[in-house]
């Protein structure tokens, strides 16, 4: 992406981080494709995986196939699943990731052609539950570790408007919350969207689940997101009007 496009971009869509509560953002994405045409989109965790796909030009309903599909959800086939979909798929606009530096807790921006498998991977390298990546000589962990929703990223990219698709709002449990509030504190990474920069958040109207709802693939479960999903983001669209 050269500096001449950063000045062109307008609207960017932004996903978070959220674990299998990524189906809900693919619900969501059914409402919105048609109605809303991004200029470039920003992915961090599971949000980079959806992120991905939408930038490829996958329809809502395929969005929806991969979700339901049992296998897609499995951690220990992450980097097939990420190469299988990246063998089907490449971005037709611009496209960005977050992810972790290790260990100086760091965020970074990738984008458009240098994003590899291993990338994504690293995107979705949620510590405890994932291995953490290595690219070349750097070791990467999840993108949404420092905050979930990368809006900074999008704005730093240089959208002017902006729609954040937040899967995680706020921890599926007391415990988790306590810790992630207590780390983001020391090492967050989540500045304010600029002034002027426009911005609609879309979250679930409802609570999605528990934690191990996060990690335990349920078609029930699923096929509930991807209704919220929808819900919700139709919801905004009667509220604002139009975005």
């Amino acid at each position: 992406m050269d500096s001449a496009t950063l000045h062109i971009l307008m609207r960017a869509l932004v996903l978070s981080g959220g674990g299998l509560f990524g189906a809900w953002q693919a619900g969501a994405w059914s409402a919105l494709a048609g109605r809303i045409t991004p200029d470039l989109i920003v992915g961090a965790s599971v949000g980079s995986l959806n992120g991905y796909a939408i930038a490829s030009g996958a329809t809502p309903e395929e969005l929806a196939a991969m979700w339901l599909e049992p296998a897609f959800a499995r951690f220990a086939d992450l980097p097939h699943n990420i190469r299988r979909m990246m063998a089907r798929y490449t971005p037709r606009i611009p496209f960005a990731i977050t992810a972790t530096e290790l260990p100086r807790m760091k965020p970074r921006i990738f984008r458009d052609s240098e994003i590899t498998w291993q990338h994504l991977a690293a995107s979705c390298a949620l510590p405890f539950a994932l291995p953490q990546v290595r690219i070349g000589t750097q070791w990467y962990s999840d993108g949404g570790l420092l905050g979930a929703l990368p809006l900074w990223a999008a704005a730093e990219l240089g959208a002017k408007h902006i729609i954040g698709l937040q899967a995680l709002p706020k921890p599926p449990s007391w415990w988790l919350g306590h810790g992630v509030r207590a780390f983001r504190a020391i090492a967050g990474h989540n500045p304010a969207v600029p002034p002027g920069i426009d911005v609609v958040e879309i979250r679930p109207g409802r609570s999605l689940g528990s934690v191990r709802d996060t990690i335990q693939w349920k078609r029930s479960n699923i096929e509930r997101w991807l209704d919220q999903g929808a819900e919700d983001a139709a919801a905004t669209l009667a509220k604002l009007g139009a975005l």
